[in-house]
């Protein structure tokens, strides 16, 4: 098994104070312009947030593993092979955040789109009422501005220095706070998903 070179968080507390300090040096960021800094918060911030979705609708077993949940895989294989684009493979993995992305939107596409023939499948029959509590049509949205932000940032991360400095000076710190927005806009879908588990 691969070692980790920085150690985990280990409970919810531990979770929380990262959380939280991650924040305030986001905050710290954009006060004294270190856009760079702020932008690789809000692709963590991302990460994490799609990754807690794709937790609480069964996806993921537990919290600490990257490999879909056994008893649900064949549910989301015919999901995600049902709603992927043409440019997307079937994969299953969250190793990255465009993966995640193509989880979470094809999921949303079923469910906006199934009417009936899932009733008798329990576990189908949690997945859409738990993501039927999110504002779809606006998750939609947001993962494609995702798609267009991490576009953006990809280019600043790996090719900074092939950039004509006045067209990064001009979008950086827009971008940072577009990033933060967005973050935002699924943690607060991510805890709509969270609430609808404890009223079921």
């Amino acid at each position: 098994m691969k070692q980790r070179k920085i150690e985990p968080v280990k409970n919810n507390l531990d979770k929380q104070r990262t959380y939280a300090k991650q924040k305030e040096k986001y905050k710290s960021a954009m006060q004294h312009g270190f856009y760079l800094e702020a932008m690789m918060i809000d692709y963590a911030l991302l990460e994490d947030r799609l990754r807690s979705v794709l937790y609480h609708i069964g996806f993921l077993p537990n919290r600490k593993t990257t490999t879909v949940w056994k008893k649900a895989r064949p549910y989301f294989t015919e999901i995600v092979n049902q709603y992927k684009t043409e440019k997307e493979n079937d994969s299953l993995g969250i190793t990255n955040i465009s993966r995640k992305i193509k989880i979470v939107r094809s999921v949303l596409l079923w469910v906006a789109n199934t009417a009936g023939g899932y009733q008798n499948n329990n576990h189908l029959t949690l997945l859409k009422s738990r993501c039927e509590a999110v504002d779809i049509d606006a998750f939609l949205s947001a993962l494609k501005e995702i798609e267009d932000w991490c576009s953006y940032r990809n280019e600043i991360v790996h090719a900074l220095m092939n950039k004509n400095l006045e067209s990064i000076e001009s979008e950086l710190k827009i971008k940072a706070e577009i990033g933060m927005k967005l973050a935002n806009f699924i943690d607060s879908q991510e805890k709509i998903i969270k609430n609808s588990i404890k009223g079921v």
